[in-house]
């Protein structure tokens, strides 16, 4: 049979046909080079860049084998001129041409006029001796709510206003690489409605003093995230936040934390030291990390995580503080002997309900002589309060078999242990596992369940 096809129905341009509002949520996550570049593909899309609320610029992306400069500059500031009359909801500029110093302040201050909610700004400098001014639009900005800054900043320099700044900023996220101490305590005093800070980078300088330090002042804030490499300078970070709730520290090592009056609010901490027995020699880190433990003892969710048992340089007999309300706890090492330390947390945390322990060690053979070492006497919280228990990346080393025995004996409430094997499993038949498990004494409420986990 012949099809009887219409030529109309074959020319009709179904592009156009597209319902506004699907345009223009599909051009939001588009470069603006990309949707400037869509003009050419339907005659009803020749304004729609015009029209859109995100700003993409990229200048090593859209700009490369131009390296930036007048070409980008020419670009972005066409865009911002000949757009029409409309709010920017965010306003995303990556860029690392000095040539383009001049036009950035304008840029950023036309984002401002135009009411910006969010701001990306990525500005590294590969060249140059030019310092970049914070423009004093970005801090009396009244529509501002995200603020995201990767920055160098010893190009920076930023002069905020005694009072008014950032009147509706709720969310700062920067990143740093050589940081200026002076221009970090003024960017992170004067947030008065801060609710969510994360700051991450490198702190990899030489100053004479060999210490760096600054202080996070900020009164509403509830969720503090800290990622900083600090391989060869003392780190000092004074916190005064007497609303935070969520406390995130990462790489944890030469740095010293003050919770100003923070303690008291918190509910949830994560704090993972990182690897520096190797860097630093015999430095004695245990200052920090029992006074940084005394801090956040309140707290009712506890994660905890280090490389080895030496990374923390604790004494034989040190015993962490009173963890009274602490009912979720995470224990993360990638040395199993620092399993060792298991039992102190228990005798320490007398309401634990949820315990989750994850080895990460990627071998097995240098640990199959340890042995788990129980405590002299059954934890209160095993015996009262514990009803589940996680293992994750279990290799049925003998010291993981011993310390499961032990906790299902004593775990008289318990009603669930997952079990998560990884690569390294000793057993292998998993069926020879799981029987040997079942016949481990438990109490009659507790289940297993096994799962493989994909790594």
């Amino acid at each position: 049979m012949v099809s009887m096809e219409n030529p109309r129905a074959r020319n009709q341009d179904r592009i156009s046909e597209l319902p506004g509002e699907l345009v223009h949520h599909i051009f939001s996550f588009l470069p603006m080079v990309d949707a400037v570049r869509t003009t050419i593909l339907s005659k009803r899309w020749k304004k729609v860049w015009r029209e859109l609320k995100n700003l993409d610029f990229d200048s090593k992306r859209e700009f490369r084998k131009y390296k930036g400069g007048p070409h980008f500059a020419t670009f972005v500031s066409r865009v911002l001129y000949f757009r029409d009359a409309l709010d920017i909801q965010k306003f995303r500029l990556n860029i690392s041409c000095p040539k383009c110093l001049p036009c950035i302040a304008d840029w950023i201050c036309t984002a401002v006029w135009r009411n910006v909610v969010e701001l990306d700004l990525r500005i590294r400098f590969e060249g140059g001796e030019e310092n970049f001014m914070f423009p004093e639009c970005i801090f009396r900005c009244k529509t501002l709510e995200v603020l995201k800054l990767t920055l160098t900043f010893w190009q920076i320099t930023c002069d905020p206003p005694t009072s008014g700044s950032f009147p509706s900023l709720k969310f700062l996220h920067v990143s740093v690489s050589e940081p200026d101490q002076e221009v970090m305590q003024k960017l992170f005093s004067c947030c008065p409605v801060l609710e969510g800070l994360t700051i991450d980078g490198t702190i990899d300088g030489d100053s004479r003093s060999g210490k760096y330090s600054f202080m996070i002042s900020a009164p509403e804030l509830t969720t503090l995230r800290i990622d900083l490499e600090n391989i060869w300078e003392f780190l000092d970070v004074s916190i005064d936040a007497p609303k935070l709730e969520n406390l995130d520290l990462k790489r944890l090592g030469l740095t010293n934390c003050f919770l100003m009056g923070s303690a008291k609010s918190l509910v949830n901490a994560n704090i993972a030291f990182r690897e520096y027995f190797k860097i630093v020699g015999q430095l004695d880190l245990s200052n920090f990390a029992m006074a940084l433990l005394d801090q956040v003892s309140d707290v009712k969710s506890l994660s905890l995580s280090a490389h080895y048992l030496e990374d923390l340089h604790l004494p034989k007999d040190w015993h962490p503080p009173l963890f009274r309300n602490v009912n979720q706890l995470r224990l993360a090492f990638w040395d199993p002997s620092c399993w060792e330390l298991l039992a102190v947390f228990l005798n320490s945390a007398p309401s634990l309900e949820d315990l989750v322990l994850e080895d990460r060690a990627e071998g097995h053979s240098e640990f199959a002589e340890l042995h788990w070492n129980p405590p002299s006497n059954v934890p209160i919280c095993l015996s009262s309060h514990l009803r589940t228990i996680s293992l994750k990346g279990f290799k049925g080393l003998p010291v993981e078999m011993e310390m499961i025995r032990y906790l299902l004996k004593n775990g008289h409430l318990l009603s669930k242990m997952t079990i998560s094997t990884g690569l390294h499993l000793l057993y292998p038949e998993q069926e020879e596992l799981y029987t040997e498990f079942m016949m481990f004494h438990r109490a009659t409420t507790c289940h297993f369940e096994f799962m493989q986990m994909h790594v």
